[in-house]
């Protein structure tokens, strides 16, 4: 009888044991859970991180030149991304396109054959750089597309169309004068440009805007130096320019446009002094305010 007291009394113990294991697992188990959580989430998150320094550090080692090729022909195999991805790129500033610009003038200019005499202008020399020169005129033609747009203040459009006609006066003369086409197309270009800019100008006097007569004289003898520069490229921007905004400054109107044959040779109601004095450096942003 003892004995088997002593058995059912062990048997007990070892319920009781078994109970407090028990217990005490439950007790730990969602302690574990919640640790072994975390430790997944971490890791799923440090993949992601990984997985998106990856890809900065990758995109971090392309030159500029290479970037601009694979969004081109990402665009182009996919043009439905063109939309966002036009979006998302900043409106070009002054800054950023002269800094565009000078280093495509500069990367031109280091483009020429070497010769003992300094550049050449004979047609060897042309036909090695052509291409060059037709990328920076092109872009240059692009930007004052942007910058004339109605959208833009006047005042970084006149400031970036006298920064751009810096540029095309230091483009260089060609022995052929064939060659020389295209500069003179750009300088055509850009004395439509400064008309479309005086004439959105003027559109927006008329609906009330307004501007400092110390900004209107800058616009004015910025353009009238080009056009001295360049011997009458740029008469009928000039022209347009006293008619439509030169009241602002005290010009005389002039409301009789010369014949097209005699253009070139009028002189300029607010002509100046020609521009050789800032056209020997070939940076051009700030040098002239």
């Amino acid at each position: 009888m003892p004995s088997y007291q002593q058995e059912i009394a062990r048997g007990r113990k070892r319920r009781n044991s078994e109970d407090e294991e028990m217990a005490d697992a439950s007790a730990i188990k969602p302690s574990v859970a919640r640790r072994s959580f975390k430790c997944i989430k971490l890791s799923e998150n440090s993949k992601r991180n990984q997985k998106k320094s990856t890809r900065n550090a990758y995109l971090a080692t392309l030159e500029k030149d290479a970037l601009i090729n694979i969004i081109t022909s990402l665009l182009g195999s996919q043009p439905q991304l063109q939309q966002d991805v036009m979006f998302n790129i900043p409106a070009p500033t002054i800054l950023s396109t002269m800094n565009v610009l000078i280093d495509m003038e500069r990367k031109f200019y280091n483009s020429f054959p070497f010769n003992k005499n300094g550049p050449g202008r004979d047609d060897y020399t042309f036909s090695r750089v052509r291409h060059g020169l037709s990328d920076l005129v092109d872009t240059i033609s692009q930007y004052a597309n942007h910058f004339t747009s109605a959208q833009v203040f006047p005042t970084t459009c006149f400031t970036f169309l006298d920064h751009a006609t810096q540029i095309a006066h230091r483009l260089p003369t060609w022995d052929n004068e064939a060659n020389n086409k295209s500069k003179r197309d750009l300088y055509q270009d850009l004395n439509d440009f400064w008309k479309l800019a005086i004439q959105t100008t003027s559109s927006n006097l008329r609906q009330g805007e307004c501007y400092s007569p110390e900004s209107v004289s800058e616009w004015a003898k910025s353009l009238a130096q080009h056009n001295s520069f360049t011997n009458g490229y740029f008469t009928e921007a000039v022209h347009d320019f006293t008619r439509q905004l030169g009241y602002m400054i005290g010009l005389p109107a002039n409301n009789e446009i010369p014949e097209a044959a005699n253009v070139t040779s009028t002189t300029p109601i607010c002509h100046l002094a020609p521009l050789d004095a800032t056209l020997t450096s070939a940076s051009v942003v700030g040098a002239r305010r």
